[in-house]
């Protein structure tokens, strides 16, 4: 088991007897990239609409701005890699395509002898900070390369009609959404959809669509855009309110890995 931080990535080997996740958990959305191979556990692992039941030799994929979490049967040992890494990490062309594989992947030859290594790497003891870095990083870019080439997968355990409303928040971030506007589009009551999305999502739908709004307009910022001008683009009303929203984001962890 390892654990390592350094130079824009946090890497880990983990195994513990997972405690229940709180509430705050289900609020999870990030701007790195993240890849969980799953060792073993009793472990549902949901992607914005879809959900899997993961077994051992499986791995999910979490781009930047995918809403993610785990539901853990806590009387079994939970054992995983866990491996955050930022899109500078990546060739272009290849952060280019992470975002528009299938979060969920399971048979990938030659996985687990990959991870197999990274403990190899940490518990070798000879390597600097950097090394290690590297290391792990040409690994990590081989494996997304292959991952490029599988058949695209089917989606199992959606809900089509949350899936449906993810879609459109994604594809229209940019524009002022609201409940209103949702039950407009999608022919639901404001109730209705409100209790679908928080039963199977885990959170308020109009939290999800700031969270989602930030994220995005982060992307930008980093891309070497005016925060001002940003926040306009993404439909805030003010430029304090989206920093408000920016800076919870940030506290939390969710925009940048320590180094």
């Amino acid at each position: 088991m390892f654990s390592f931080v350094s130079g824009g990535i946090d890497f880990a080997h983990k195994l513990d007897a997972a405690s229940l996740p709180s509430e705050s958990y289900y609020k999870h959305v990030h701007a790195f990239n993240e890849i969980i191979f799953f060792v073993e556990g009793d472990v549902e692992y949901t992607v914005e609409s879809e959900t899997r039941h993961l077994f051992p030799g499986d791995l999910v994929l979490i781009s930047p701005g995918k809403y993610h979490f785990a539901t853990v049967n806590s009387a079994v040992r939970y054992e995983r890699y866990v491996l955050k890494f930022p899109n500078s990490a990546l060739p272009k062309f290849l952060s280019e395509r992470v975002g528009a594989l299938s979060p969920f992947f399971s048979g990938i030859k030659g996985q687990t002898s990959m991870f197999s290594r990274f403990d190899s790497y940490y518990e070798f003891g000879n390597f600097s900070d950097e090394e290690l870095v590297a290391m792990f990083l040409v690994d990590v870019i081989k494996l997304l390369i292959m991952l490029s080439k599988e058949p695209a997968d089917t989606p199992r355990q959606t809900n089509t009609v949350i899936a449906d409303m993810v879609k459109y928040i994604d594809e229209n971030l940019t524009l002022p959404i609201s409940l209103d506007s949702l039950s407009e589009v999608f022919h639901f009551s404001k109730s209705y959809i409100s209790n679908e999305f928080k039963q199977y999502m885990k959170i308020p739908i109009m939290q999800y669509v700031r969270m989602k709004k930030v994220i995005a307009a982060h992307q930008l910022i980093l891309a070497g855009n005016k925060k001002a001008a940003v926040a306009e683009n993404f439909g805030f009303e003010n430029y304090s309110t989206f920093y408000r929203q920016y800076l919870k984001l940030y506290k939390a962890g969710m925009l940048l890995i320590s180094d």
